[in-house]
């Protein structure tokens, strides 16, 4: 009896062990909301904090920090900002892809129904796509936006290549899962806070 009993303990230790894959003991907060060119960036999916940092080992995008900022070549059509947490577990990855961003000041953008690509190969609107760990496939699941279901709300842009040229903003809205139509994720605390001259060199621990 005690060692069926030892047995079954051992099986759950083993059976949380595998629940908990993508815990390796980092647990993310959510920064504040800012405009001071903070760089930094958060957002809750499925109860879980998500935050920039640098890889580490995890392949989860070609980039290698946790977070950047890219633009086409003429930097108006299209810009993009990646963020990854390359550091963890099972990593995560996320594209804002931002079409015209012109305004300079505040501005709100309609995310439209991403096609799950990015660069000159994504969709000429505005999208937001992830990947997150889904422990019941043991594998990457991809989420989309939905039409017109979900905004970004550019709270700062002051679009100056000076010493302080701040990017911050925030988004959420409805997405959807790349292959289950029926599967949604909402998010309704997604925020950046960028200083465009200092992000390539900011550390992401």
């Amino acid at each position: 009896m005690k060692n069926l009993i030892l047995i079954l303990i051992a099986l759950l230790l083993l059976g949380c062990r595998d629940s908990n894959k993508a815990d390796d003991g980092f647990h993310a907060v959510l920064p504040p909301e800012t405009q001071t060119g903070a760089n930094t960036f958060g957002v809750t999916i499925n109860g879980k904090v998500y935050v920039p940092r640098d890889p580490t080992g995890v392949n989860v995008g070609t980039t290698a920090k946790g977070m950047i900022f890219w633009g086409a070549p003429d930097n108006v059509s299209w810009n993009e900002i990646e963020i990854k947490d390359g550091a963890s577990a099972v990593g995560f990855q996320m594209i804002i892809h931002l079409q015209n961003l012109q305004s300079i000041g505040v501005a709100q953008y309609t995310l439209k129904q991403s096609n799950f690509h990015n660069g000159i190969d994504s969709i000429p609107d505005n999208h937001i796509y992830f990947k997150i760990w889904d422990n019941n496939i043991n594998n990457y699941a991809y989420y989309g936006s939905v039409e017109n279901q979900g905004i970004i709300n550019i709270t700062k842009f002051n679009g100056s290549l000076t010493q302080n040229w701040i990017l911050s903003g925030n988004f959420s809205g409805k997405f959807v899962r790349y292959d289950n139509p029926n599967d949604f994720i909402t998010i309704s605390d997604g925020r950046f806070d960028l200083n465009l001259n200092t992000l390539p060199n900011h550390p992401f621990p």
